[in-house]
């Protein structure tokens, strides 16, 4: 079972990876702004799947959940930055309770719990560790 997960979850974490030096590149403020758009960006990926193939209840809790990545976003740009890598985080135990295949959860493709949660995990540590150490 773990074997199937490895796949995935590695690819996920090399995402993450690859796509940091962008933020370190970037100044603070552009970083943060990408970072609150992407966080919006996946969380409402789930709201696709369920409008897929889900349940109207389905439906209803991805969107709800969505729209409190969005404001997560909104308040990463206009509160604190350090909403989004709590987010990004957050975000990773949302897919993890997809990996559980809740009833009240969208079904999605089996590789993509793993693969997004490691990606939401390591991005979420290593954005922090670049916003730590820019001046």
């Amino acid at each position: 079972m773990a074997g199937r997960w490895l796949r995935p979850g590695l690819i996920g974490g090399g995402l993450a990876l690859a796509s940091l030096p962008l933020h370190m590149a970037l100044s603070h403020a552009l970083s943060v702004e990408l970072a609150a758009v992407l966080v919006a960006a996946i969380g409402a990926i789930y709201v696709g799947f369920a409008l897929q193939r889900g349940t109207m209840r389905q439906m209803i809790v991805e969107l709800t959940v969505a729209t409190g990545f969005i404001a997560a976003a909104m308040a990463g740009l206009w509160l604190s930055a350090w909403v989004l890598p709590a987010a990004y985080a957050a975000h990773g135990l949302w897919d993890t309770l997809h990996h559980r295949e809740h009833d009240a959860l969208a079904t999605i493709p089996r590789w993509y719990p793993p693969f997004c949660a490691v990606f939401d995990g390591v991005f979420a540590a290593g954005l922090a560790a670049i916003w730590i150490a820019q001046p």
